[in-house]
């Protein structure tokens, strides 16, 4: 971990995951099953071994795909573990207090009997200090004799490591004796046990009074809490890594951006963002497949981190995006860095099964300095993207520098990008510029197969000689608000095209094509009432409509979400969540939105064929969906492989390039036909 990324290290993570434990609102009775189930299956997935990773170790396939939030991973399960864990203590802690109470009341030749009872090791102390009993589970856990334990000082049989714990327990036990309080608890504390091994315990203490009310002993009752911290540890590594690079994944990144931003006006110093995005890279995944994309993307991932200083942060971003955070570092100094990158892409080959194909990279950078506010890093990164697209116009491999160094932007040369980003999108509105395609949506289970026919519509901009994805064009749109009106370009133009395409007319099976809706919608009252006039005019009903919304759209709107997925349900149409587990609310508000479809955040299935924790994730998703009565979707499959496990766990329906590729909107039917 660079020396920068350290600082967000493990504690950090739990530090924020508690915050927003604490922070989160109210739990509804009928979500804590829900919450419990979700654990339940990640732990049964550890428990058993790992069911899907014979699978994933015959197919040796891992997509190369972006790694979308995989904070759901941290998120939800700390939830999760949160949840479990105070309903869990407070039984116990019920119960231990409940063991000692009997062991009081009755006589002292029985206690042993009720304390070897419990669930849990259980040291029995006198007030010299000393084990008069233990239990067999608390004789396995310290790695001791009976023989040998009993009469020894509890501080040569529970020896804990670190800090002031070993003094910490004896004084708890002390003060217990001398003011007769009920418990103490020491919690993930670390043992080193008679087998010279180290493990996680969690310690707690209560008295246990004679027939004249004096305290006589003292009950420690431990936990063995190794595998928990083991298996968070492995969460929260999961949580901030890209599992195909190593590198820090989006999410990470940005975190870092944002300190980065808050110590940089502390500190006055000047930092360099730049994004990455490979060229030529879709040819290589064409031609030999997504084995050979990643093992190229691993590779490039090594040649950037040669380059970059320890001091710096390192990301994959997304399928073939990379970022690099720059610290303490002026833009001439940066240069240095990045045009060193660009030499050693120059000079790369990437061979496959005699294939040898040129590879470059397109390098966009911006300096910010101390007048940027955290506030600013949403158009930060847009104007680091926006280099990078940049970069690529003037002809690719190539490092396009934006020196603009002050949060207003408007006034340099950038605002002429901007404008001219401007003109090519106001004009494909105006002009019908944009094309419709759509993807098919597979039914897995055979119970659906015959039920409906569901597509994805999705947006595309012919732009000299090139079908740009929305990844090009989007970002731009965002930063001009002209994203409310491409949605309504593409509203407009599926209820025409489903008019016009005898969909209406044909009643053999139920057609439904799903659109995606953004911020800017879900916030326009006046919305509703659109859908509402273009569908009258050209009698088209609503339920060939499915409305989604992004979960992280839907979280930060939530009450416009609500009001207007109740309204557009109210038509006729129904409603979609997408990339559902990117934030740790989604659970409890998931209940309130009129959704008939969960769609998991392909961030885990991309993977989930190699990665045992993301396939859990995705077990446990599918299983919420299950208990809420939702159909489940699973975006981004491209293998086989992973269609096959999606099928088995349950999920409804499958999208991706291994369901089908996108093709034109007016191509259904001879798709359909073939």
């Amino acid at each position: 971990m660079c020396s920068f990324a350290s600082r967000f290290s493990h504690n950090n993570y739990k530090k924020k995951a508690a915050m927003r434990v604490r922070n989160a609102p109210p739990e509804n009775n009928n979500i804590a099953p829900v919450m419990t189930l979700v654990l339940l299956v990640v732990l049964s997935i550890l428990l058993a071994g790992w069911q899907f990773l014979e699978i994933s170790e015959v197919s040796g396939v891992q997509v190369y795909l972006p790694m979308l939030q995989s904070v759901l991973l941290l998120l939800v399960v700390t939830l999760g573990v949160a949840f479990y864990k105070i309903k869990t203590e407070a039984m116990q802690s019920e119960d231990i207090l409940g063991l000692t109470h009997e062991a009081s009341r009755l006589s002292f030749k029985n206690t042993e009997a009720l304390l070897g009872a419990t669930a849990g090791g259980v040291v029995r102390v006198n007030r010299e200090l000393q084990a008069e009993y233990i239990n067999d589970m608390a004789l396995e856990l310290i790695g001791w004799d009976n023989e040998k334990a009993v009469g020894q000082p509890v501080s040569e049989l529970i020896k804990l490591q670190g800090g002031r714990s070993a003094d910490t327990l004896i004084q708890i036990i002390r003060d217990q004796f001398a003011k007769q309080d009920s418990m103490f608890d020491l919690h993930d504390v670390k043992l080193l046990t008679n087998r010279s091994e180290l493990k996680y315990i969690k310690v707690k203490t209560a008295p246990i009074q004679n027939e004249e009310g004096a305290i006589e002993y003292v009950a420690l009752v431990l936990q063995d809490v190794t595998a928990d911290r083991v298996a968070m540890e492995e969460l929260y590594n999961q949580a901030s890594r890209d599992s195909l690079t190593g590198l820090y994944n989006r999410k990470s990144f940005q975190e870092f951006l944002e300190t980065a931003l808050a110590e940089g006006r502390k500190k006055k110093s000047v930092n360099v963002l730049c994004y990455m995005d490979l060229d030529h890279f879709k040819t290589v995944n064409d031609v030999c497949g997504h084995a050979a994309g990643d093992e190229l993307l691993k590779q490039v991932a090594d040649l950037f981190s040669k380059r970059v200083r320890s001091t710096d942060c390192l990301a994959r971003t997304g399928g073939d995006e990379f970022a690099i955070l720059l610290v303490d570092c002026g833009v001439n100094r940066a240069r240095t860095i990045l045009e060193r990158i660009l030499e050693d892409i120059r000079g790369y080959r990437f061979s496959w099964n005699q294939n040898t194909f040129q590879v470059g990279v397109s390098l966009g950078a911006i300096e910010f300095d101390a007048s940027y506010r955290v506030s600013d890093m949403g158009r930060l990164m847009l104007n680091a993207d926006e280099a990078c697209y940049t970069a690529k116009k003037l002809g690719r491999n190539q490092l396009y520098v934006n020196d603009d160094n002050t949060v207003e932007t408007d006034d340099t040369a950038k605002q002429d990008e901007g404008e001219n980003w401007e003109s090519i999108l106001k004009s494909a509105l105006k002009h019908d510029g944009f094309s419709l395609f759509v993807q098919s949506i597979m039914p897995l289970q055979s119970s659906r197969q015959q039920l409906e026919r569901q597509y994805e519509v999705l947006v595309r901009l012919p732009h000299e000689g090139e079908v740009l994805s929305p990844g090009s064009f989007m970002p731009a749109a965002q930063r001009l608000g002209l994203m409310g009106s491409i949605d309504r370009w593409v509203v407009d133009k599926t209820i025409s095209n489903i008019a016009n395409g005898n969909f209406v007319a044909d009643k053999s099976v139920k057609q439904v094509f799903t659109i995606n809706l953004s911020a800017d919608s879900v916030n326009d009252d006046s919305f509703v009432d659109f859908v509402r006039v273009v569908l009258d005019d050209h009698g088209v009903p609503a339920s060939f409509l499915c409305f989604e919304i992004s979960e992280s759209v839907a979280l930060a709107n939530f009450m416009s979400s609500q009001n207007l997925l109740n309204e557009l349900v109210a038509l006729g149409a129904c409603g979609s969540l997408d990339d559902f587990g990117s934030g740790i609310s989604s659970l409890s508000y998931l209940r309130s939105l009129p959704v008939s479809y969960l769609k998991i955040d392909g961030g885990f299935i991309r993977s989930m064929s190699k990665n045992r924790i993301d396939a859990a994730m995705v077990d446990a998703v599918n299983k919420v969906g299950q208990v809420m009565k939702l159909a489940t979707i699973a975006e981004s499959v491209e293998t086989d492989i992973t269609k096959q496990l999606l099928k088995r766990m349950g999920v409804d329906y499958a999208q991706g390039y291994h369901c089908g590729r996108p093709i034109a909107f007016e191509d259904i039917y001879l798709a359909d036909a073939s």
